[in-house]
């Protein structure tokens, strides 16, 4: 069984994005660090990405939180996605405490792409291969661990997470999707843990609690841990409660990965 790809929001639904890209433009959101660029079917497709980095450890390896947001819209025109996502106060706060790498991902959606699974939310395209140049690049100027990853994603950029960790399961420790609107079926037991969340109205012409439902059943069905939480009251909305209960997933992870011998 295979869960329907559902096409990216439009007309209410953008009203989210379209209210981020007011706060992003107002705050320089849209200045990016660096770039990287990768060859599909001999189109370049350019990803843009900011970095926090906390203090170094002498001798200590970073994990790395990679953060994907949906996406902004300037009238019925695609913008790129947002790399400012995971860079608030409360993030860099984790990231110094937790000792963790913050990447966050500009990607640019081209619609003629979607219906031939192309576009960025699908990883195994060629997005996943973009962010494993990003990571190559960084490991060149910080002590990270490109196996042991945290994957945050809003609505668009849910799905890219979830599908890179189907992906990349052996180095994708835990994921938190909120708002995805749409999986792809899991096909065997991966190790990664995942956090979904979705606002109880978000159901309308693109059914995310149905399908957020659905990929938690088949998930189980494969043994993954996976949580789902459906908000009351929310539509198609991130709020910063979502935020926390990421931290808190996250933070549990962490402590049980590197636990390990």
């Amino acid at each position: 069984m295979i869960l329907r790809p559902q096409k990216p929001a439009s007309g209410s639904h953008r009203m989210i994005f379209n209210f981020c890209l007011m706060l992003m433009v107002l705050s320089g959101g849209f200045a990016s660090a660096d770039e990287v660029t990768v060859k599909h079917k001999r189109r370049a497709q350019t990803v843009t990405y900011d970095v926090y980095a906390p203090p170094p450890k002498e001798g200590e390896r970073m994990g790395v939180l990679i953060c994907t947001g949906g996406l902004p819209m300037d009238g019925d025109k695609y913008l790129r996605s947002d790399t400012r996502e995971c860079l608030g106060p409360q993030w860099k706060k984790f990231a110094d405490d937790h000792y963790l790498l913050i990447v966050g991902l500009g990607f640019l959606f081209i619609p003629e792409d979607w219906e031939k699974k192309e576009s960025y939310q699908y990883a195994q395209a060629w997005s996943g291969k973009a962010l494993y140049e990003v990571l190559a690049r960084l490991q060149k100027k910080f002590p990270i661990n490109v196996h042991e990853l945290y994957l945050y994603g809003v609505s668009a950029g849910a799905q890219y997470s979830v599908r890179f960790a189907q992906m990349r399961p052996e180095s994708v420790v835990a994921v938190a999707a909120h708002a995805a609107g749409g999986f792809d079926e899991p096909k065997e037991y991966i190790p990664t843990k995942f956090l979904l969340t979705v606002g109880k109205l978000d159901n309308a012409d693109i059914k995310r609690v149905d399908l957020a439902q659905e990929f938690v059943k088949l998930c189980r069905n494969k043994g993954i841990a996976i949580r789902l939480k459906v908000i009351g009251g929310l539509a198609h909305h991130q709020t910063e409660p979502q935020n926390a209960l990421s931290r808190q997933f996250f933070q549990k992870a962490i402590k049980e990965r590197r636990s390990l011998p």
